[in-house]
C-alpha cells in the first residue's frame, strides 16, 4: 500500500464491477499542474480573439440601437439646414433695414467670428465610428449649430440697434423713398436710370428715372411720407404728381391715367396717389418715376427696400 497516497474507485452501474487505482500525492499535484498549464495556455491563445469578438459584438449592438437615433439626427439636420436658410433671409432683411435707417452694415468678418463652440469637436470625432455607413458628420452638425447660435446673437444685437434707431428717427426715416411705386416693381421695371435710346428720336439721351411698364389703371403709391407740391397735366409728362418729402428729397410720378391727390395734400408711404396711364409723350402704358435730392436726379435703384407689401 502507498503511504500518504490516494485511491480512486470506479464502480460500474448495474453489477458488481470494481476497479481500483492507486494515486500518489505527486500524481495529484502533477495532474492539477498540467490542467492549470493547459487551461492557462488556452486562455492566452484565445483571449485576444474573445476580447475582439466581445468588443465587436458590443459595437454592433450599439450600432443597431443607434439606428433610430441616427434617423432623428438626420431629421434634425434637415431642420437645421432649413433654419440656416431662414436665418440667411433674416440677415439679408437686416442689411436692407440697416441701410434704410442709415446704420452701417455688419461686416462679413464680424459675422464669421465665433462665440465658442457648443460642443467639443475632438470628442465628436471619437464617436464617428459608431455611426453606420458614416451617414452623419457630427463635426458638420456642430458647425451648423455654432452658425445658428452666432447668427441669432448677431441678429438680436442688430434688432435692438435698429429698434433704438427707428424710435429715435422714425419721422425722418419715413420721409426717405423706400419702396417701389407699383406693386411687384421688379417685374415691371422696363427702363433704367442712365443713357438709353430715346423711343421717339432714336438718339441716346439721359433717362432721369425708372419706367415701369404695366397695364392702365394699375395703382401707383407714394414711396415716402411727404406733401404734394404739384398735381396736374404737365406737357410731355402727361398727368403728373410731384411730392416733397423733406431733407432735400422729391419724387415724381408721370404719364398717369388719373391723379388721386391734389396740391397741398399730405401723403404717407404706401398710400395710393394715382393710376398708371399712357398720357403725355408716351409710346405705351407705363409709369415714369424719379427721385431728386437737392434738385439733382439720383438712381432710384438705391432706394428700393424689401419691406411691407412692396
Amino acid at each position: 500500500m502507498l503511504k500518504n497516497g490516494y485511491k480512486i474507485l470506479l464502480i460500474k452501474e448495474g453489477k458488481y464491477d470494481l476497479r481500483q487505482f492507486d494515486v500518489s500525492f505527486f500524481h495529484v499535484v502533477l495532474i492539477v499542474s498540467l490542467l492549470f498549464i493547459f487551461s492557462t495556455s488556452l486562455f492566452f491563445m484565445f483571449s485576444e480573439q474573445l476580447s475582439n469578438w466581445a468588443g465587436s459584438f458590443e459595437i454592433e449592438k450599439h450600432r443597431r440601437n443607434n439606428r433610430i437615433l441616427i434617423q432623428n439626427i438626420e431629421d434634425n439636420q434637415k431642420r437645421i439646414d432649413s433654419l440656416v436658410g431662414k436665418l440667411d433671409e433674416i440677415k439679408k432683411q437686416d442689411e436692407v433695414l440697416r441701410k434704410l435707417v442709415k446704420l452701417p452694415p455688419i461686416h462679413d468678418d464680424i459675422r464669421k467670428m465665433g462665440y465658442g463652440g457648443l460642443d467639443d469637436r475632438k470628442n465628436s470625432k471619437e464617436y464617428n465610428y459608431l455611426l453606420p455607413s458614416n451617414k452623419i458628420d457630427l463635426d458638420s452638425l456642430n458647425s451648423n449649430l455654432d452658425l445658428i447660435h452666432r447668427l441669432i446673437k448677431l441678429e438680436l444685437l442688430s434688432y435692438n440697434e435698429l429698434k433704438n434707431k427707428i424710435k429715435q428717427d422714425k419721422e425722418k426715416i419715413l420721409t426717405h423713398p423706400a419702396i417701389y411705386p407699383v406693386l411687384n416693381g421688379p417685374l415691371h421695371l422696363s427702363s433704367d436710370f442712365g443713357f438709353r435710346r430715346d423711343p421717339f428720336s432714336q438718339k441716346y439721351t439721359f433717362h432721369d428715372g425708372h419706367d415701369f411698364s404695366t397695364k392702365i389703371g394699375t395703382d401707383v403709391y407714394s414711396t415716402a411720407n411727404g406733401r404734394v407740391v404739384k398735381s396736374k397735366y404737365w406737357g410731355s409728362f402727361g398727368n403728373y404728381i410731384e411730392i416733397e418729402h423733406g431733407n432735400g428729397y422729391v419724387t415724381i410720378y408721370a404719364h398717369l391715367s388719373s391723379r388721386d391727390v391734389q396740391k397741398g395734400d399730405k401723403v404717407y408711404r404706401g398710400q395710393k396717389i394715382g393710376e398708371v396711364g399712357n398720357t403725355g409723350r408716351s409710346t405705351a402704358p407705363h409709369l415714369h418715376y424719379e427721385i431728386k435730392h437737392h434738385s439733382k436726379s439720383i438712381d432710384p435703384s438705391q432706394y428700393y427696400f424689401d419691406i411691407s407689401m412692396h
